[in-house]
């Protein structure tokens, strides 16, 4: 029998197989360094966690109602004001199983087969394989050479366009950079896209982790992209909540309509008791975990500091998420073996001999760099990026 050449054509998520790859190691018995994982290393807060608890002991594990409950639509609505300037409906408001899957059903219902896509590298793994699975063409924009060099500007977006262009996903802070679109580069792209018939997807899940300036959605900056604009978020990484798996999306009531209408013939709802904890946690807002943002910003300071003081190694300036892509182009070289930057035949290489899991940058675009994801301790850090030092000598000497 056949199978769909569609979804045969995608490949598994490398992000995921990478971090199994470093658990099977672990469960081998081997110290391994995990920087690969996309989320924080501390827990939900208690006083979520204690809604949820009192939630199952009231029995309120039944269905929920498809799209969210009013309650949890409430409060993203108030959150969506108090945080972003943003002023929604409730018929504008879905909520999923995750920003990941809200991503896949909101690309399924707004793209068409032969309509491109513009994403800017590098990019988060699963946005390429759902336009795919859509249907779309994703098209790249590459990455500015010069690391100090605006991250998007209407020129870089202008080059890439086409009678087929449909969406731009615009991802700040970004995963896997670390970077932060500067407010007066979002006024300048969103006053480009104003006579653009295009939908514009906004993903703002890091948006509690911008460490060099506050945050701003592109729209309260340019309402006039009202009709087009379509903001994801969820409660994964801001709230340390990535096993709840609580996604949302705000946008025009038509396609906030479709959105719910795949959700029914999928997940259907969020069970109860994780709609009631997840409304605490955006009454709290911000505040809740502000010690933790404290804390993330302090590792990347010291994972900063350690990334500077190798040899033949850059990086994009880190000013948001929890992550830093390290340039290790000039590194592999002077490496006989990895020719064209092949950062990924490096990734295996640090993971089987030293032990320290990154992604590599082919998995976002741009080949010879490494994620590193800086949500863990400190000591973690020294010895891991120690590794990664150590690894790199040990190519480059061949």
């Amino acid at each position: 029998m056949e199978l769909s050449k569609r979804i045969s054509a995608l490949k598994p998520s490398p992000t995921v197989a990478l971090n199994g790859k470093a658990k099977e190691l672990a469960r081998a018995g081997h110290k391994v360094f995990n920087f690969a994982v996309g989320e924080p290393d501390f827990t939900t807060h208690p006083e979520i966690i204690d809604v949820a608890v009192q939630a199952l002991k009231e029995g309120k594990t039944k269905y929920g109602p498809a799209g969210g409950s009013p309650q949890l639509k409430d409060a993203i609505i108030e959150k969506l004001k108090r945080d972003n300037k943003l002023s929604f409906k409730p018929e504008q408001i879905v909520v999923g199983m995750g920003a990941k899957e809200i991503l896949f059903h909101l690309f399924l219902a707004t793209l068409n087969e032969g309509d491109e896509v513009l994403i800017p590298a590098p990019y988060w793994v699963s946005y390429t394989a759902q336009v795919l699975a859509a249907g779309a063409t994703p098209v790249i924009i590459p990455m500015p050479e010069d690391h100090q060099a605006p991250r998007l500007t209407p020129e870089m977006i202008a080059a890439h366009v086409s009678p087929k262009t449909k969406a731009l996903i615009l991802t700040s802070p970004n995963n896997p950079a670390g970077y932060v679109i500067k407010k007066d580069e979002l006024l300048a792209i969103g006053e480009y896209l104003k006579d653009k018939p295009w939908w514009l997807v906004s993903d703002e899940i890091y948006e509690y982790m911008s460490f060099a300036e506050p945050h701003h959605s592109i729209g309260a900056l340019v309402p006039e992209l009202h009709d087009r604009y379509i903001i994801v978020n969820g409660l994964s990484k801001g709230f340390a909540m990535t096993g709840w798996r609580v996604g949302y999306m705000a946008g025009p009531e038509p396609v906030a309509k479709l959105v719910k209408t795949l959700q029914t013939q999928s997940s259907t709802c969020l069970p109860p008791f994780i709609e009631l904890a997840s409304v605490e946690a955006l009454k709290r807002g911000a505040n809740l975990m502000a010690d933790k943002m404290d804390l993330l910003k302090g590792r990347k300071n010291l994972a900063q500091e350690l990334i500077n003081s190798m040899e033949d190694v850059s990086m994009v300036p880190p000013e948001g998420a929890f992550y830093i892509f390290i340039d290790v182009r000039d590194a592999l070289d002077k490496a006989p073996g990895y020719e064209n930057h092949n950062s990924f035949k490096f990734s295996e290489y640090l993971l089987d001999t030293h032990h320290v899991a990154m992604v590599p940058g082919e998995a976002f675009g741009v080949p010879g760099f490494l994620r590193l994801s800086y949500a863990t301790s400190d000591e973690e850090l020294k010895e891991g990026l120690s590794r990664l030092a150590q690894a790199l000598k040990d190519v480059k000497n061949g």
